[in-house]
């Protein structure tokens, strides 16, 4: 057993990977930031310290050079955890210091290979003295001291890097992106909404890519759906369309089409490929298709992030999100967009910052700023969204002008 730290500033997917980490037999010691992390690392000296690149504050390129340059926590192996997978994202953790990547989403074993293996042969990318000096974590001890008094001063810290932007997909398809910065802020509600707005305009598609539990479904009172796109994981482009056909469920209230999301968390993705499939012959009889993402990166995430015809991140009014939005925006605008990043303030209470507070905090226009509607709580129990069965609301209004702008 080894005391594995993680730094994560996500909170489910900690507990998640902890619970990856129990099982597979190490005592995992939980940190929810940056700078917690490199204090916990310097006190408690964990065998293995597995890092999050899009963290507010600190990234996990900042945090692994930080704790490589730092002679009390230069030898421990750095595993750099990403929903990044471009070779430029592998050579800059490489040049932070880390000494392995892995891309999220990461199944129990994968991650538990990379584990074990750093812990075996220890750090791979540490200055060249000290891997010839300091032995694994499981080694037998090594009378030879950890440092010669030779050993060249470390180079003083290096500014940190943005992500270099990638250039964007080609894409005709008629998509729009909704992201939440984390949960708990109201991306489904937008989604559902935006995607009944949309409809003024035409037919609409609903697509959630949740992957732990899909709540389209519940916010239309369609539970439990009777396909999810799980059903469509073996659609290879060109296929039979009635298959995809099969997978859509039609609100017999609205009219609104979805393809619901899965009823139980999966480590599942649909493929670039037959994702891109999948839309093609959704906008064949939908001009508008309005995607409900999770607040992770994941493979799946950002290929439609990055061919999207718009992308929508809702910020919730909680003041602590200040602290990450103007990162997250950076990284989502370092994939490579085809248009402008549209943010939306979405008042999920009565009191909370202010439209003002987040455009003087991260210096970003907002596209849409979403009123706090206290009626909002019943239209999700009882699965009627307000842009169809109150749209004369200030909130339904608000959304129908950010359909039209997106």
């Amino acid at each position: 057993m080894a005391r594995i730290l993680v730094i994560d500033d996500d909170a489910s997917l900690l507990q998640m990977m902890s619970l990856m980490l129990k099982r597979a037999g190490h005592d995992p010691i939980l940190a929810t930031n940056g700078q917690e992390g490199i204090n916990i690392a310097r006190g408690d000296q964990p065998a293995l310290a597995i890092v999050d690149v899009m963290m507010p504050e600190l990234n996990g390129y900042e945090v692994c050079r930080i704790l490589r340059e730092d002679s009390a926590t230069a030898h421990i192996p750095l595993l750099v955890l990403t929903a990044l997978s471009q070779p430029e994202q592998r050579e800059m953790a490489s040049e932070a210091g880390a000494d392995d990547f892995v891309t999220k989403p990461v199944t129990r074993d994968d991650l538990v290979t990379h584990v074990d293996d750093l812990l075996e042969t220890g750090p791979r990318n540490a200055p060249a003295p000290l891997r010839e000096q300091t032995p694994p974590p499981q080694a037998a001890p090594s009378s030879a001291p950890a440092y010669q008094t030779s050993m060249p001063p470390v180079a003083p810290p290096q500014p940190s890097r943005p992500p270099a932007p990638l250039p964007p997909i080609e894409s005709s398809l008629p998509t729009v992106a909704v992201m939440g910065l984390g949960s708990g802020v109201g991306t489904t509600t937008i989604a559902v909404n935006l995607a009944l707005s949309k409809m003024y305009a035409g037919r609409a598609c609903l697509v959630d890519l949740n992957t732990q539990v899909g709540r389209v479904a519940m916010h239309l009172r369609m539970m439990p759906p009777r396909a999810t796109w799980q059903n469509l994981l073996n659609v290879a482009p060109g296929s039979d369309k009635r298959v995809i056909g099969g997978a859509l469920m039609v609100d017999q209230q609205t009219g609104l089409a979805i393809v619901a999301g899965p009823t139980q968390p999966t480590s599942d993705q649909l493929s670039e490929g037959t994702l891109t499939y999948v839309l093609q012959v959704l906008s064949e009889g939908f001009p508008s298709i309005v995607l409900d993402l999770p607040p992770i990166m994941s493979q799946m995430n950002v290929y439609v992030l990055r061919s999207a015809r718009s992308v929508v991140l809702v910020v919730g009014d909680d003041p602590a999100a200040l602290m990450s939005v103007r990162s997250v925006i950076s990284n989502i605008e370092s994939l490579g967009l085809s248009s402008p990043l549209n943010l939306v303030l979405n008042h999920t209470r009565p009191h909370g910052i202010s439209s003002e507070d987040l455009m003087n905090e991260v210096g970003y226009p907002l596209t849409a700023n979403v009123p706090y509607e206290p009626d909002q709580v019943a239209a999700v129990t009882q699965g009627q969204p307000l842009a169809a069965y109150k749209p004369d609301s200030l909130f339904a209004r608000t959304l129908q002008q950010l359909a039209r702008q997106v």
